[in-house]
């Protein structure tokens, strides 16, 4: 789980903040969403601001319910560390990847289709007393860069009062706009990559050289630096390394 975090982590921090001057309104309208969010769903609502890695939480009657009193209402980070920790570790796990997904999917869409999306976790928490209740995490990116960097994330987090079993599926992606749901397990957003392109990745996990691809798919040398390089940059890698621990945390391979 912490590789899987400190990838996430690196991907959100390194994105390109060169928009300052509508920093201001956009902080102040996504905390205003956030309060109304808090108030009128009864939940705990989290904004992150990328780009100053400050988060800024804001509580429904949850909180209490639960037994968790409330955390400072600014954080220096973009994690909730304090709610984090009372969260199963296997449940974390998933909404790391699942959250990874997110980011690689909306830097393959245009910024302004990336508020249709949103994902959906659902989570085992512990309370104080020993028991566990479960929660719908939610999580909403509401503004992009003039670059195309994500920068105000909305974390919502919703008790489910119903049996688990009768819920949705534990993690999912969907587009509100249109109702679809990415199909996790079978598709693995294929279009981000093109066959040839996972192909090659693969074999680059494999261990293979460039030399050594270009014989086992029958192509230039010249075409698989040229699919190593669109791979770099569809996936926001700086390396071959750096490429397959993304491609293996998002699913993106076979």
């Amino acid at each position: 789980m912490k590789d899987s975090r400190n990838l996430l982590n690196v991907k959100l921090l390194s994105q390109k903040f060169n928009d300052p001057e509508k920093l201001e309104l956009e902080l102040e309208e996504g905390m205003m969403i956030a309060q109304i969010y808090a108030r009128m769903e009864n939940c705990i609502s989290v904004l992150s601001d990328l780009q100053r890695r400050r988060s800024y939480i804001y509580y429904g009657t949850i909180a209490d319910q639960l037994g968790l009193g409330q955390m400072d209402p600014e954080l220096n980070s973009i994690w909730e560390d304090d709610l984090l920790q009372h969260i199963h570790p296997e449940d974390m796990e998933k909404k790391i990847r699942l959250e990874l997904q997110f980011f690689q999917l909306l830097n393959a869409v245009l910024p302004q289709e990336r508020r249709y999306f949103e994902a959906l976790t659902k989570l085992r928490l512990t309370v104080p007393d020993g028991n566990i209740v479960f929660l719908k995490h939610r999580l909403i990116y509401l503004s992009s860069t003039a670059e195309g960097g994500i920068r105000l994330a909305l974390c919502l987090y919703h008790r489910i009062f119903e049996h688990p079993d009768l819920g949705g599926p534990d993690a999912l992606i969907i587009n509100s706009q249109t109702g679809v749901v990415a199909d996790l397990n079978r598709e693995k957003f294929s279009g981000i990559l093109s066959e040839r392109e996972k192909e090659v990745l693969q074999l680059i996990g494999y261990g293979l050289k460039g030399k050594e691809i270009s014989g086992r798919l029958d192509i230039s040398i010249n075409t698989v630096n040229r699919h190593r390089q669109n791979i770099f940059q569809k996936l926001n890698a700086t390396n071959a390394i750096e490429a397959c621990r993304i491609a293996e945390a998002a699913g993106l391979l076979k």
